[in-house]
C-alpha cells in the first residue's frame, strides 16, 4: 500500500469556509427532503463541487449488516461513479467497502497505478477518472455510509483537501443520524396511529357484542379472541367485519385525529 493512502478520520482542521457554505446549501437542500434517499441525494450533490472537481462525480455507498453484508450506491452524481461502485460491489473489494470496514479514510492518488483492487481499477480508469477517495461517515452504529469521490484531477489529495473533506464527511454524519432519528420517529408514529386505530374497531365490536348478548366488556372480549382462532382470523380483520355489517358502514377510514397545535 501507498505511504499516505491511508488516513485515520480523526483529523481535523483544514480550510473551513468552502466546507461551511457546502453544509449551508446543503441544509438548505434537506428543508425539502422528505425521506432518507433525499438527504442522501443531497449529500451527493453537496459534496461533488466541494470535493470532485468541475469534471468529478460523487457517489454514497450505504451498508446495513456491518462487515460482508450488502451494499448499494443510493446517491451518486453521476453514472461513471455508480458503474465503478458497482463494479467494487460484485467484487467485494474496493475504496468504499475498505472504507467503512475499517473506518479509515481511503485515499487513491493515482487510480491507474494502484494494485489494489484491480477490477475496480480497471472500472475507474475506463471511465476517465484520475484520482479517487472513500470517506466513512459516521450515522448510527447499524448503518455504515461511504462518500466516495471520483475527479479527473491529478493530485487531488494534498493535505488541505483531505482535512476538508474529512470535515465535511463528520458534518454529514451528524446531518445523516438526525435524518434517521426522524425516519425512525415517523415510523414509530405510524405505528402507533395503526395500533389506535385497530384498537377503535376492536373497542366498537366489543360493544356489539356486550349489546347482543348481554355481558361484561371481558367477557365480549373473549368471544371475540374465540371467534378469531375458530376462523382464523387476525381480531382486528374480525371486528372491522362485525363493524361494517351492523353498522352498515366501512370502519376502513381512520378516525385518528391529531391533535391540534
Amino acid at each position: 500500500m501507498t505511504e499516505g493512502s491511508e488516513r485515520s478520520t480523526e483529523r481535523g482542521g483544514g480550510a473551513q469556509d468552502p466546507v461551511g457554505d457546502a453544509m449551508d446549501a446543503l441544509h438548505t437542500t434537506l428543508l425539502q427532503a422528505t425521506d432518507v434517499h433525499g438527504v442522501l441525494e443531497a449529500v451527493a450533490y453537496a459534496s461533488a463541487a466541494l470535493l470532485a472537481g468541475t469534471a468529478g462525480e460523487t457517489s454514497v455507498t450505504l451498508r446495513r449488516g456491518g462487515r460482508g453484508g450488502p451494499a448499494t450506491s443510493v446517491a451518486w452524481t453521476g453514472e461513471r461513479a455508480r458503474r465503478c461502485d458497482e463494479v467494487e460491489y460484485a467484487d467485494a473489494a474496493g475504496p468504499c467497502l475498505s472504507s467503512v470496514d475499517d473506518d479509515v479514510t481511503i485515499l487513491v492518488p493515482d487510480v491507474a497505478s494502484d494494485d489494489r483492487w484491480p477490477r475496480w481499477r480497471d472500472a475507474a480508469v475506463a471511465e476517465g477518472f484520475v484520482c479517487a477517495a472513500a470517506f466513512p461517515v459516521r450515522a448510527k452504529p447499524d448503518v455504515q455510509v461511504a462518500l466516495n469521490v471520483y475527479s479527473e484531477e491529478a493530485d487531488c489529495w494534498d493535505d488541505a483537501a483531505v482535512a476538508r473533506a474529512e470535515k465535511l464527511a463528520a458534518d454529514l454524519g451528524r446531518v445523516l443520524e438526525y435524518s434517521l432519528r426522524l425516519v425512525d420517529l415517523a415510523t414509530t408514529t405510524a405505528d402507533l396511529q395503526a395500533a389506535l386505530e385497530s384498537r377503535a374497531v376492536i373497542d366498537q365490536a366489543i360493544g356489539i357484542v356486550m349489546a347482543q348478548n348481554r355481558c361484561s366488556a371481558r367477557e365480549a372480549m373473549d368471544v371475540l379472541r374465540r371467534a378469531s382462532q375458530a376462523r382464523n382470523v387476525k381480531l382486528r380483520d374480525l371486528a372491522h367485519d362485525m363493524v361494517r355489517t351492523v353498522g352498515g358502514v366501512d370502519p376502513g377510514a381512520s378516525t385518528f385525529e391529531p391533535r391540534a397545535d
